[in-house]
């Protein structure tokens, strides 16, 4: 009992944090803050973007936008070493948020809603594939990642599905990111339009995997029996 009500405290504390840092953020100066986060990163090296694939890790893990983080990331990074760093902070936030929310309220959970003990067993079965859809959802990651952690889901089966699930969202994030600090208009455009493009053809092929992956789980299902045969078995 005492360790529900410390997950609980302690996931209100970082959803309240992540509101307050979202606050904070300086949307109007927004392209001065990054040129001067550049400066910063720029005199840490090789350790500045494992700087702010930690920052990115702790605040995803308290409700920041992922998509923001991977932005600013490919803006001082460029496009490749700003994704990868963004996507492993990504991924480290959203599994902290998980772990605590499975930690400390998975047990309370299921026994005050008895219909998400069902649901949770049958996302258990199901693979990547519940993760893979629940990251397409138009929610904060912050929300997801409490939502699974109280479900039966597998730990790696939340990694790689949250890590397959970030992409198609990540990817043009990130081209977007890189376009806006190219000084030219011309490549600014060059790189949102391979963002669109990008967007839409990783969402295709995202749901022509999921709806290949559902007819595969639908036709392992065996067939019930029909009349004869259990009237065959009764005898």
């Amino acid at each position: 009992m005492k360790r529900e009500y410390l997950g609980r405290a302690v996931l209100v504390v970082l959803l309240l944090l992540g509101a307050w840092l979202l606050y904070l953020l300086p949307y109007q100066d927004l392209p001065g803050w990054i040129d001067r986060l550049g400066r910063i990163t720029a005199a840490l090296g090789w350790y500045g973007p494992l700087a702010f694939g930690l920052a990115t890790a702790v605040l995803t893990g308290v409700g920041v936008p992922r998509l923001l983080m991977t932005g600013v990331a490919a803006a001082l990074f460029g496009v490749v070493t700003g994704l990868v760093c963004a996507l492993l902070g990504s991924l480290a936030g959203a599994y902290a948020t998980f772990f605590l929310a499975r930690w400390g309220g998975q047990e309370a959970g299921l026994a005050r809603w008895p219909k998400l003990r069902r649901f949770s067993g049958m996302l258990s079965r199901q693979g990547i594939v519940p993760v893979l859809l629940c990251r397409q959802l138009p929610l904060s990651s912050f929300f997801i990642n409490l939502l699974l952690g109280l479900t039966a889901v597998r730990t790696r089966d939340f990694i790689v599905g949250s890590l397959l699930g970030f992409l198609p969202e990540a990817v043009p994030a990130a081209l977007i990111g890189a376009g806006l600090v190219q000084g030219e208009p011309a490549a600014t455009l060059k790189y949102i339009l391979v963002a669109v493009v990008l967007f839409i053809g990783l969402g295709l092929l995202l749901r022509l995997l999921l709806r290949s992956s559902r007819r595969r789980s639908v036709d392992s299902v065996p067939p019930l029996p029909d009349d004869d045969q259990r009237q065959g078995d009764e005898r």
